[in-house]
């Protein structure tokens, strides 16, 4: 089995990287493809860069072009639950663009939302419940995607009117998407790094290396975990 891994950002998969047992890497797409194993398992890994259009490139290069079984994507967001706290984690049950008009949903593939792989939400939430300090602090939900850096109340009250997402970020949904048409199951890991409202700026600044190197933690247990 083949693990696709993608972050937007560097910090986001900087941890993988030093742990990976790297064999080749590949300059494609302006970002470099690592291919290599971490705890045994073949993984292909890359900083996808910012944004839906980077995330579905990348993720359809590694589920095609690479033959990635699965694919994960890591990395940071903001919360939009209630209760949900700076440094808490929300594991995937689906993905969707909140930046998407209803219009679309007339063309394929016709969805609002992505469902994301159920064996690997639970093999999530075991390597969530094996690292002490997460305890009572990840939770399972919807993840709404879009080209926007979510930084006014305003803003996040009108996303969680219309979607209701535990968090949202830039890239998920795009992976899911891809996932989708590729037929291959996918994952989304975020750990918040702000609140999505008017402090966000500030927050993101002072949380971002501890969130994004949270969820790289979480997905280097999960692969500890999994199976050959």
């Amino acid at each position: 089995m083949v693990w696709g891994i993608l972050g937007a950002l560097d910090a986001e998969i900087a941890l993988i990287r030093e742990q990976m047992e790297i064999e080749k890497q590949e300059d494609r797409f302006g970002t470099t493809f690592y291919f290599g194993t971490v705890h045994g398992k073949s993984v292909v890994l890359a900083c996808c860069g910012v944004g839906k259009v980077n995330a579905a490139v990348c993720s359809a290069y590694v589920l095609g072009t690479c033959g990635a079984d699965c694919i994960v994507n890591v990395g940071i967001a903001g919360a939009m639950k209630p209760g949900l706290h700076i440094l808490d984690v929300v594991i995937s049950e689906e993905v969707g663009f909140h930046d998407q008009d209803a219009v679309m949903l007339n063309y394929y593939p016709q969805r609002a939302f992505f469902h994301a792989d159920p064996a690997l939400a639970a093999l999530c939430d075991r390597a969530c419940s094996e690292i002490p300090r997460l305890t009572g602090k990840y939770l399972h939900g919807r993840i709404a995607s879009g080209d926007q850096f979510v930084s006014e109340t305003a803003v996040k009250q009108s996303i969680n009117e219309r979607y209701a997402p535990a968090c949202v970020e830039m890239e998920g949904a795009a992976v899911g998407h891809a996932a989708f048409m590729y037929e291959k199951p996918f994952l989304v890991i975020r750990t918040m790094s702000d609140a999505a409202d008017d402090n966000a700026d500030e927050t993101y600044d002072n949380f971002i290396d501890e969130a994004a190197k949270t969820s790289a933690e979480i997905i280097l247990h999960m692969l500890a975990l999994a199976e050959q």
